[in-house]
C-alpha cells in the first residue's frame, strides 16, 4: 500500500533509446475549506493494495480505515456521520457508482462511533463499468452537513480488466482437449465465498485478530456442518512456533466446527479469530471452509505483516493431537522454494512491482530498495551489471536479485518480455510472484532472468490444465505437477535454476494463469504439500521418496513404460497401464505416466478420487505430504 498524499511519481517511457520520460500525477490535494478543526483524519489502510484489479461489470467490495485524529467524536446514527464525496472534479458522477451508494457523487457512510484516537473504516463497493482501463477514483472525507475532514484525502487505483470466458481455444500439447463441463456443476457440494473482511493486516506477535468471512450455500443441498480449515503459516520469518491457533482453535489447523445448518442458497456467517506470529516478519494465512470434507468455493488470504516481536510473557496455544489428525508424515519442515529458468535474455529486463517494494541485493549485499510502482532497469555487459532507475544508480561483477520487502507472494512484472500463448488468450504472461535473479548462467554462458518462488505459488502458475475439467482430475494433476517439479529440481541438471519455464519440463505461466484457472488453483489448495512417493526400498536407484510423474494429453489406449520411450533404468512405477478411455484417438505426448484425457473422463464418468487417480497411471506408488 503506498502512501495516499499525491506526490510527483517518475515513470519510464520505454523506446528504443530506453528514453526516462517524466509524469507529474498532482501536486496537491484538493484544497478545501474545513469549517470545524475538531473533525481530522488520518489515513490507516485499505483492504487490497494498488492497483485493484475488477473485471468488467463486477462488484468488488475495498474497505479504507481512518483513524480519527479529531477532538470530535464520528457518529454514523447522527446528521454529521462521515462519507466521502467524489474529487478531481469535485462531485463528479463516478463510473463505479451502484447498490451501497448515498448517491452518484457520495460511498456510503462509516458504521460505528468512532471516538477521538479510534479507527473507523469506509466501505467503497467499486462496480465496474463494461469499458476496460485504467481508473483513478478520487475522495475526501466529509462530515455530513458540517465540514470537509482535514486529511480525509484519499484515492484508489483501478484496473478494469476484460471479463474471464469459460471457454478456451485449443491447448497444447499435454493438455484437456476436450471442452467438458466443470464436474462442480454436477456435485451436491458448492458453494462461494462472497465477504472477507480483510486481505492485509498489519500487528504485532501473538496479538488477537478477528477475521469475519461470508460464504453463499448454491449447491442443492443443505449443510449440515462445517469446519474452517487454516494452513500452517507461510512468510519470510521463522520460528519454532510459527502458528496462526488461537485458543478457541480445535487443533492447530481446525479454527471453527460449526454445527448449525445452512440450507441451500442461504447464507454462512462465520468469525475466526487467529493470533499473529510471535516472530516479525511477513507471513500468508491461507484458509478454507470444508462440508462433509468437500473445500467450499473459493479459499481466503490474509497477508499479516508482524511489526514486531511478541511479549516475552507470550506464549502460543499447543494442542494435543486428535485422532482426526490426517494420516500422513510431513518430511520437510517448511515450504520448499523453487527455481524457475523464466527468460534467456540477451537485454536489459525492465522491473516493476505494483504491490510490495522490492529489496535489491548486489549478489549477497542488499544495496537498496525498490519502492513499489517504480520502475528499474537491469543490464549487463562486459562482466558488469548494471542497475538505473526507480532512484537506483549502481554496477556490480555480482549478479541481481530482487527480493519482495513484506510479502513473499508479491508480484512482478518484466514490462518488456513478450510472452504469448495462443490457446491461452491474448494475455502476456509477464506476471510472477515472488524473487527474481538477472544473472548469467554456469552451465551455458548465458543470461538467465531466474525466478526464485514458494512451491505453492510454481504449482498455481503451471499453464497445463484447462479450468473446466473435473475438480478431482485437476486435484490429481496438482499432486503430478508438484511431484515432477519436486523430482527434477533434486536433479540439479540446470545450474542456477531448477526447472524451466517451458514444456521442456512444465508450461510455466505464473500469474495470468491463476486468473484464467481458477479451479486449478483451489485444487492446488486442496492438496497443499502432496507428492507422489514410492518405496525406497524397491527403487534402490534414489534415496528421496519422491518420485518424477510425467503425464501427457492422450495415448491409443495403452501408456508406455519410462524404459520403452527413454531406455536407461526401469522406474518400477512408470509401466504400462490401460487406458481406455484414449481408444481410437491416437498417440500425442510421449505415452509416459497420466493420460490426461483418459484420467479426465475417470473422474468424470467413474467418480474417481484424485488419490485413485494417481494410483491408477503410477503403479506401486503412495500419495504423502511431504509439508503442511
Amino acid at each position: 500500500m503506498h502512501h495516499r498524499i499525491s506526490q510527483t511519481i517518475v515513470f519510464f517511457c520505454f523506446g528504443l533509446a530506453l528514453l526516462v520520460c517524466p509524469r507529474v500525477v498532482r501536486a496537491d490535494d484538493p484544497k478545501l475549506t474545513i469549517r470545524d478543526v475538531g473533525y481530522s483524519a488520518t489515513f490507516v489502510s485499505q483492504s487490497e493494495a494498488d492497483p485493484i484489479f475488477i473485471e468488467a461489470g463486477e462488484t468488488t467490495l475495498i474497505r479504507v480505515k481512518f483513524k480519527n485524529t479529531g477532538t470530535a467524536t464520528w457518529d454514523a446514527s447522527g446528521s454529521n456521520y462521515i462519507s466521502a464525496y467524489t474529487m478531481e472534479p469535485r462531485d463528479r458522477r463516478s463510473v463505479f457508482f451502484g447498490a451501497g451508494w448515498v448517491s452518484n457523487r457520495e460511498i456510503g457512510k462509516m458504521a460505528g462511533v468512532i471516538k477521538p484516537g479510534q479507527t473507523g473504516e469506509l466501505g467503497v463497493f467499486l462496480h465496474a463499468p463494461k469499458k476496460v482501463g485504467e481508473y483513478k477514483e478520487e475522495f475526501y472525507l466529509a462530515s455530513e452537513n458540517n465540514t470537509w475532514l482535514g486529511g480525509g484525502y484519499f484515492y484508489l487505483d483501478i484496473r478494469v480488466i476484460p471479463k474471464k470466458t469459460v471457454e478456451e481455444a485449443t491447448p497444447l500439447s499435454g493438455s484437456i482437449t476436450s471442452k467438458e463441463p466443470n464436474q462442480a456443476s454436477s456435485t451436491l457440494y458448492q458453494g462461494e465465498r462472497v465477504g472477507q473482511t480483510m486481505r492485509k493486516v498489519s500487528v504485532v506477535g501473538g496479538e488477537r485478530v478477528t477475521l469475519a468471512l461470508v460464504y453463499r450455500n448454491t449447491g442443492v443441498i443443505d449443510w449440515m456442518s462445517h469446519q474452517v480449515v487454516v494452513s500452517e503459516p507461510t512468510g519470510l520469518a521463522s520460528d519454532s512456533l510459527v502458528t496462526f491457533a488461537d485458543d478457541v482453535w480445535k487443533s492447530s489447523q481446525i479454527a471453527v466446527v460449526g454445527n448449525e445448518q445452512t440450507i441451500a442458497g442461504d447464507f454462512l456467517h462465520e468469525t475466526i479469530y487467529f493470533r499473529a506470529p510471535v516472530r516479525a516478519g511477513a507471513y500468508d494465512l491461507t484458509g478454507a471452509v470444508e462440508v462433509d470434507g468437500n473445500v467450499i468455493g473459493e479459499p481466503f488470504h490474509v497477508n499479516v505483516h508482524v511489526t514486531e516481536n511478541a511479549p516475552v510473557d507470550y506464549n502460543p496455544p499447543v494442542f494435543a493431537s486428535i485422532d482426526n489428525t490426517p494420516s500422513f508424515s510431513s518430511r520437510m519442515s517448511e515450504e520448499p522454494h523453487i527455481r524457475v529458468g523464466l527468460w534467456q535474455t540477451d537485454s536489459a529486463v525492465q522491473f516493476v512491482s505494483f504491490d510490495d517494494d522490492y529489496r535489491i541485493f548486489d549478489g549477497m549485499t542488499s544495496r537498496a530498495v525498490l519502492q513499489q510502482k517504480r520502475i528499474t532497469i537491469i543490464s549487463y555487459a562486459d562482466g558488469v551489471y548494471t542497475v538505473r532507475g526507480g532512484g537506483i544508480d549502481f554496477e556490480t561483477s555480482n549478479y541481481i536479485r530482487l527480493e519482495p520487502v513484506n510479502n513473499p507472494h508479491a508480484t512482478f512484472t518484466l514490462m518488456n518480455y513478450d510472452r504469448h500463448v495462443s490457446w491461452k488468450g491474448a494475455g502476456n504472461f509477464n506476471r510472477y510472484r515472488g524473487s527474481a535473479e538477472y544473472r548469467m548462467g554456469e552451465i551455458k554462458n548465458t543470461l538467465w532472468l531466474v525466478n526464485d518462488l514458494l512451491f505453492e505459488d510454481y504449482v498455481k502458475g503451471i499453464g497445463e490444465n484447462s479450468n473446466n475439467s473435473p475438480v478431482e482430475y485437476l486435484k490429481s494433476q496438482s499432486v503430478v505437477q508438484r511431484s515432477y517439479a519436486y523430482a527434477i529440481q533434486q536433479s540439479d541438471k540446470y545450474g542456477i535454476f531448477d526447472v524451466v519455464a517451458t514444456t521442456g519440463d512444465q508450461l510455466y505461466l505464473g500469474v495470468g494463469v491463476e486468473e484464467i484457472t481458477p479451479n486449478f488453483v483451489d485444487a492446488v489448495v486442496a492438496t497443499r504439500g502432496y507428492m507422489v512417493t514410492y518405496d525406497t526400498d524397491k527403487n534402490p536407484s534414489t534415496e528421496d521418496p519422491v518420485v518424477i510423474t510425467p503425464y501427457f494429453a492422450h495415448t491409443n489406449g495403452y501408456t508406455k513404460g519410462w524404459h520403452d520411450v527413454w531406455g536407461g533404468a526401469m522406474k518400477p512405477w512408470l509401466v504400462p497401464v490401460r487406458a481406455e478411455y484414449d481408444d481410437g484417438r491416437g498417440l500425442l505426448g510421449h505415452g509416459v505416466g497420466m493420460s490426461q484425457i483418459d484420467a479426465s473422463l475417470r473422474a468424470k464418468n467413474e467418480g474417481l478420487a484424485w488419490e485413485e487417480l494417481v494410483k491408477y497411471y503410477y503403479t506401486g506408488v503412495e500419495v504423502e505430504r511431504m509439508y503442511l
